[in-house]
């Protein structure tokens, strides 16, 4: 790595999720091809398990800070962003840590890989886009006059949304580096999603959940009417399960799936929740037929999607991380956003409510804080 704003690893030969011989358990090597849940966490973490079988693959704890953002390409090039001011970046194929970015003066709170490119925001307001053939500073602006909280590249690449703590959503025209469009909002938002069809966005609030159609700039919302005065509570979460179905998380622990028709979100079902499941959802992710639900007690939920509009889901496992997590993405090689399916149907539990049969504890190896990875 040659870019000038990059700064390489002390020993770039080293594997960084080789950890020492007792945790290396599983038989798992980087060159496996099975689909792999990287979670960050509040202390500086990584840890990856199996999205299969929910067998620990790694513990490795890159930043000081906590982590913010993580983002992972199909061929395996993760990027994570911490309160540290730092872009780590790590090749999960070859097993090996690559780097680190060293442009942002505050918190890096979205990473996100484009084609050849990776972009990064901060809360000092800036974005840079960065060449990733040698990680290249190649345009660096200031996106927002507060805190960049958010960012989401378009399916075509062709633009980019960004939010900020300036309560503004700005379109950014990435083939020639400019703003296009702006929208003011009431709140910030925190989260930002293209539908995978490209024709809307979501954009999550901790009061408001709303899906714009960007053609017809028409705007389906929702706000739940339960959440006013001391009673809020706070929407943490959003991902889109077709073009036309969101998933949406809250401060309480529940799943909700809605359905967009023209300027309306009606609400279709619930995720089935054990009464002593606590903590916030931190994140949602569709991956082929599975919905991952990550909370911020540390548990991951990985759950089959059946007939949404009938209440169909199954509940495969829970993995426990054992930590504070705070963002989560998957590595599914060669499969783009498809995996395979469930090999043991054993156990499962579907929406009547029986408790899950799969619970595997994760830890983390190492304490918090930049360490040397050990040699191959």
């Amino acid at each position: 790595m040659t870019g000038k704003h990059c700064r390489k690893s002390k020993d770039s030969r080293s594997s960084w999720i080789r950890p020492p011989a007792d945790f290396w358990s599983s038989g798992f090597q980087p060159q496996d091809t099975t689909a792999t849940v990287v979670v960050g966490t509040y202390d500086g973490g990584l840890l990856g398990f199996g999205l299969e079988d929910g067998a620990q693959r790694f513990g490795y704890a890159p930043h000081v800070g906590c982590v913010k953002a993580l983002h992972c390409t199909q061929d395996g090039k993760l990027a994570t962003g911490a309160t540290d001011n730092a872009v780590r970046l790590f090749d999960l194929a070859k097993g090996v840590e690559m780097g680190e970015l060293q442009e942002h003066e505050d918190s890096v709170a979205a990473v996100q890989f484009w084609g050849p490119s990776l972009i990064t925001g901060s809360s000092d307001g800036q974005v840079c886009i960065w060449r990733c053939s040698d990680y290249e500073l190649l345009l660096k602006f200031r996106g927002h006059k507060a805190s960049v909280t958010c960012l989401a590249v378009h399916p075509s690449g062709r633009m980019m949304a960004s939010a900020g703590r300036d309560q503004r959503i700005q379109l950014w025209d990435l083939t020639r580096g400019t703003s296009a469009a702006h929208l003011s909002v009431l709140e910030a938002v925190e989260a930002l999603e293209w539908s995978p069809d490209g024709q809307s966005i979501a954009a999550l609030s901790p009061r408001d959940l709303v899906a714009v159609e960007v053609a017809s700039n028409s705007v389906a919302s929702f706000k739940d009417p339960a959440s006013a005065g001391f009673m809020r509570v706070s929407f943490t979460a959003v991902a889109w399960l077709s073009s036309k179905v969101l998933a949406l998380g809250d401060g309480r622990g529940q799943v909700q799936i809605f359905e967009k028709e023209g300027e309306a979100l009606t609400e279709v079902c619930k995720v089935p929740r054990d009464g002593n499941v606590t903590g916030r959802i931190k994140a949602l992710i569709k991956v082929n037929a599975r919905l991952m639900v990550g909370l911020s007690t540390g548990l991951v939920e990985v759950w089959s999607l059946g007939d949404l509009k009938a209440g169909s889901f199954t509940l495969l496992r829970v993995v426990d991380t054992k930590s504070r997590l705070t963002c989560m993405t998957v590595w599914a090689p060669g499969q783009g956003s498809q995996v395979l399916e469930d090999k043991h149907p054993k156990g499962k539990r579907t929406s009547g409510g029986e408790k899950p049969v799969k619970k595997e504890q994760v830890k983390q190896s190492g304490k918090p804080g930049k360490k040397k990875p050990q040699r191959s």
